[in-house]
């Protein structure tokens, strides 16, 4: 009788401890992910500031697709729509930029 006691309470302890340590890798791992997003929106408002202080400036990444339209406002103005993607991970931005034509 106490030896199956004991060999209960040690699988009532594995399984718990087994939950637990399952648990923090989860996390761990969801951190991570949080992190590597966060750096990808990070890169991309980084780009899309300079593309907006440059509209020819082009960044050598190829983790990113950047799209720059351009409509004519009318004859004295023109706005450039600045869309900056990353389909793997989700990542959208958007801008627009006005210049005067004058």
């Amino acid at each position: 009788m106490k030896k199956s006691f004991g060999l209960l309470s040690v699988l009532i302890l594995l399984v718990i401890f087994s939950f637990l340590s399952l648990s923090i890798i989860q996390n761990k791992n969801f951190s991570s992910q949080i992190d590597r997003l966060k750096y990808l929106q990070l890169q991309a408002s980084i780009y899309m500031n300079n593309i907006k202080n440059n509209l020819s400036y082009n960044p050598r990444d190829n983790r990113f697709d950047i799209t720059i339209n351009q409509e004519d406002i009318n004859s004295s103005s023109t706005k450039y729509h600045i869309y900056i993607t990353n389909t793997q991970n989700h990542i959208t931005l958007y801008d627009t930029k006005i210049i005067d034509n004058q």
